[in-house]
């Protein structure tokens, strides 16, 4: 049997020959900006499949992330699913089986709510290790937008939960083109698919684009972007979950020198921030300064955010701004002032509602997950 390795599926399908048509449906002025030395939009961290990050400056101008701007992240190829033959089937530990096409699961209670995505490996090369597995994102792994679609609850209730199920398999329609590896699979527990959890077909009020998992994907806020699958095609009910690779070995937090097999598992988002302007090199007039950014964390929420000018020796609390949803990012603003010339450091630090705050150097891991690093940006102060 052929032995499923992440590394050697990426390095065959960069040998397929694929990328290049990929990349080409990217807009240039996408990749590039719009003018000669303007900071990208979207950064191609891997062809095919896509791999794609928002740049922090087209991340930082909105408080929903525009459709084509919003960073992707692709197990398998894009698969192609035809709205008007797709099926929905929820089954397993039910009572009654369901199989609901797309319009009848639209005839359903339907809700808009916005949240925040995050890649778990958001960070993954900046983390001082000198080697970890999987795509070198940096920050940009990560955008909000406003999600309609029916509630897994809904569902569920519809098709009747029996007293053992425990845990919700979510199946999806994307597959990798090499024998012997893995479907995509994820399982979340039960409550946390009868709490918040949505099957969504619209995104910032368009259809479900093909790349962000149309025409059906799952959105699980709070938790890392893993577990909202897309291309959903099952709901499977089970008492136990699931066994499947990307659950059982997959999204791991395995740190050096400790158990693999008891590595605690990759699932709700570390409270985190950004800043988003000034961004990196920045050359800055002294005086006062407005510093911009998000935050945002897990279920418990975004408490606060400090700011410093001066490598973290003081801090000084920013406000927020701007709209505020359950699970979706803050963004904040703060008035400080430069008055040394030459070079400088700023630094944001989040602190969520359990009390938790970004650390100055998150704990570094195989997988390259969770990085929640306080962001540094250097500028230069000048006359």
């Amino acid at each position: 049997m052929h032995r499923f390795s992440r590394r050697s599926f990426l390095l065959a399908c960069s040998r397929a020959g694929l990328g290049a048509a990929v990349l080409g449906s990217i807009p240039r002025w996408a990749r590039l900006g719009l003018a000669a030395g303007a900071p990208p939009r979207i950064i191609v961290r891997n062809e095919w499949p896509e791999h794609w990050e928002t740049g922090l400056e087209a991340l930082g101008r909105e408080w929903l992330t525009p459709n084509d701007l919003f960073f992707v992240r692709s197990h398998f190829p894009v698969p192609v699913v035809d709205p008007a033959t797709w099926r929905l089937e929820v089954a397993g530990r039910v009572a009654t089986p369901l199989s609901l096409s797309l319009n009848e699961l639209r005839s359903l209670p339907s809700v808009e709510a916005a949240h925040t995505l995050e890649c778990a490996g958001n960070g993954r090369a900046l983390f001082p290790l000198a080697s970890t597995s999987g795509t070198q994102w940096e920050r940009g792994a990560v955008g909000t937008a406003r999600w309609r679609g029916v509630r897994l609850r809904t569902l569920l209730e519809r098709a009747g939960i029996r007293p053992e199920a425990r845990h919700v398999w979510l199946e999806a329609a994307d597959r990798a083109p090499l024998p012997g590896v893995p479907p995509f699979l994820r399982s979340i527990p039960l409550a946390k698919a009868l709490d918040d959890t949505l099957l969504a077909w619209s995104m910032n009020g368009a259809p479900l684009p093909r790349l962000h998992g149309g025409p059906l994907r799952a959105i699980v806020p709070g938790w890392y972007g893993m577990a909202s699958t897309k291309w959903v095609t099952r709901v499977r009910l089970e008492a136990e979950p699931s066994d499947n690779h990307f659950i059982a070995r997959g999204y791991r937090y395995v740190y050096p020198g400790e158990d693999p097999a008891a590595a605690p598992p990759v699932e709700e988002l570390r409270v985190k921030s950004l800043i988003t302007w000034p961004l990196e090199g920045a050359r800055i007039r002294p005086g006062a300064v407005n510093l911009l950014g998000f935050a945002w964390a897990g279920p418990a929420g975004v408490r606060q955010v400090e700011v410093s000018v001066d490598g973290g020796s003081r801090w000084q609390t920013a406000r927020f701004s701007g709209e505020a949803a359950p699970l979706a990012w803050r963004r904040w603003q703060a008035e400080v002032v430069l008055e040394r010339r030459g070079p400088a450091t700023l630094m944001a630090r989040a602190t969520d509602g359990a009390g938790l705050s970004q650390p100055l150097a998150a704990r570094p891991n195989a997988g390259g997950y969770g990085n929640n690093s306080i962001h540094r940006v250097g500028i230069d102060v000048r006359g």
